[in-house]
Order: structure tokens, then sequence, then C-alpha cells
């Protein structure tokens, strides 16, 4: 770890038991469970103590999918996980006597209650690689090797039903996720675009716009916690922040040279002052292939071209190196809890999920 930064990661938890590669992780949004999926084809559940920190394995979900677990999301409700595997299907789990939001925020409704498989969604035609619920919960999206994203919407009983099948890229379909706000959603691709979705209540989902300009493929997409700007992660391992200039128009504003290599993965929270009375966009965590983790804090001042638009800043605030030693860290993700937006979580080839904290240096 370098400590000429103004924070630093420190490891809080070590939590193995994956057979193969970690691929992705999610935080429960209202209990204290984390969950991890595997190219071993299971998710793994841990849950922890808030005012410790620790960690301890629960439950692990065999999932009965035949090939690996890419991704996984939770519901806003906390009570849903869905799944998404190269087997071309999404699994719907929940705890059958488990009670939405019912926890204390100390301990978990049920640890031991199994996971239920209620429903699997079909469609795809290959490998989904990521899935995202809507703000409201009301929608569930997916995308693909086969090159299109998939919206559903959600009904009562884990019932659900697609509301559009999107084909406007050209190439395998890396990332899907929505506005923290609003129902629009954005999806990255091997294409080297991002596109943007929303709804015509005259008619069907729609791609609205098309962000062009990463010169490689586009890994992983962050909005910002207030809504108000979009990073793009990529192979040509530059993030681009892309700012809502009007209701339906987006704009690069700003490129970060981020990584020496491809950025697998970037994720957007909202972070904790380190000194008093400090304001800022939130904190950007990034994974690059060449084996670091950067944090940074993003902020914005007015535009040296046009003082009426913001410009974005960021500052390299720490700086983590070969976090799971030699192995590529797939996934990185920040807690959304309130009281824990420090928590940073990672899921590498190692087949290890480690837990971080931001703290001063």
């Amino acid at each position: 770890m370098d400590q000429d930064y103004p924070a630093i990661l420190h490891p809080i938890a070590t939590l193995e038991g994956h057979g193969d590669r970690a691929w992705h992780v999610a935080w429960n949004p209202v209990k204290p469970l984390l969950a991890s999926c595997s190219a071993d084809k299971t998710v793994r559940m841990y849950a922890y103590t808030p005012s410790t920190s620790k960690f301890s394995h629960i439950s692990t979900i065999p999932t009965g999918h035949a090939k690996t677990v890419r991704a996984v999301a939770w519901s806003p409700s906390g009570a849903t996980l869905a799944t998404a595997s190269f087997d071309s299907n999404i699994g719907v789990w929940a705890q059958e006597d488990a009670e939405d939001g019912d926890s204390d925020g100390e301990g978990v409704l049920n640890p031991t209650s199994e996971w239920e498989c209620m429903s699997l969604l079909e469609g795809h035609e290959t490998e989904c690689k990521s899935v995202a619920y809507s703000p409201s919960g009301n929608l569930l999206a997916s995308c693909s090797r086969d090159k299109t994203v998939w919206v559903w919407e959600v009904h009562p009983d884990h019932d659900f039903e697609c509301m559009g099948v999107l084909m406007e890229h050209t190439q395998d379909v890396k990332c899907v996720t929505w506005h923290p706000t609003e129902e629009i959603l954005a999806s990255a691709s091997y294409d080297d675009t991002i596109k943007l979705y929303i709804d015509d209540p005259q008619e069907d989902w729609y791609c609205f716009q098309t962000l062009s300009g990463h010169a490689s493929t586009v890994w992983s997409l962050a909005f910002s916690p207030d809504g108000r700007f979009l990073a793009s992660a990529s192979d040509d391992g530059t993030i681009r922040f892309w700012e809502r200039v009007q209701e339906h128009k987006w704009e690069c504003v700003e490129i970060l040279e981020a990584h020496e290599r491809r950025i697998g993965s970037i994720s957007w929270g909202k972070g904790k002052p380190l000194n008093a009375g400090e304001e800022s966009l939130g904190w950007l965590a990034s994974a690059g292939d060449e084996g670091a983790i950067n944090i940074w804090k993003i902020g914005v001042v007015p535009s040296e071209k046009d003082p009426s638009r913001k410009a974005i800043t960021h500052t390299l605030i720490a700086k983590c190196v070969q976090p799971h030693d030699i192995h590529d860290v797939n996934t990185v993700a920040w807690c959304p809890r309130v009281g824990l937006e420090d928590l940073l979580a990672t899921a590498s080839d190692d087949g290890v999920v480690k837990v971080w904290k931001v703290a001063p240096s």
C-alpha cells in the first residue's frame, strides 16, 4: 500500500470459500448482507455487524446455474437477489419466510433460512454479463454477449414480464446500470459505446442517445450519487465523465487517465469527508489490470470555458497496489448503507472477496 495519499485502504475482512474466480459482489441496501458470485456457480452470503465490521459466512446458494454466475444484484427492498449467468439465464432468489426490509440493522432476518429460486428468466441466447434493478424496484435490466439488453417488469409473487429487447449494440454488452432516481438505463459494450434508454409511454423502450469517445471496450458504468453525471471505464485506460446538460442529452466533460491498462470495474459512492466541512460528489473506486485500486474524490468547480457550467475535478486520495496479490480484481463496490459509505468490497480471480475501509492516512 502507498501511504503518500491523504487516505489508505485498510483491509478489514478476507472472505474465502469460492472454488473458482469470484466475479462480482453486491451489498444489500437495507440489511447487513454481502453477496458474492463465482465461476464455481455459487453465491455466498455474508452477514456483518455494522458496529464492529465483523463478517461471517452464513449460507451458500448452489444456484443450479449450468455455468459461471457472472453478476448479482439486490432489489431496493433488499428482499430479492438476481443472478446473471453464462448459461444465458437469470435467477431470482428470496427467502420464503422473509419479510421485506425486516431487519434491526445489526442482525439478519432468518440467517439460516434457505434461499429459494422464485423465478428463472429465459430469453438471452448466450452469456448474461450483468443485471440491475431500477431504483423503484419495478424493473430489472439484463445484458448479454448476444448484443441485447432486456428490460423486465417486476410483478407480484416474483412474476416478470419482458417489456423490451433492445438491440442497439453491435457487440457483446458488458454492463447495465440504472440512474439512481429515474428510470434511465445505461449499457456499455465491446463496441466501445454507451447507450442510454428510456421508456416511451406511447410505445416501447428506446435508445435516446449513444455516447461515443472511448477507444476500446467499455467495461463498467457508474452514475454519480446525485445522478448528474455518468462515469464510464474502458479498455483504453480512461474514465470518461458525462454530464446531463439537457433532459435527454449527456456530454463528455472530463477524461481521466486513470490506469495504465484496462479498467474492469468502477463504483461511485457517497464517501465520507476526510476533513471537516469538505464537500464532494463522492468517491469513485476503479480497478485496473496493472494490479491497483484507485480511490478518487470527485468534485465540481465553475468551468473556465463557461462559468455557467461546472467542470469535474478528481483527486487521487488512496491507492492500493496488488490488493489481491498477483490476481486481477474483477469488481469494486461501495457499501450504500448510511454510515458505512467508507466500506469497499472487491472480488478477484483468486476466488477471494475482500472488504476494505477507507481511513485517513
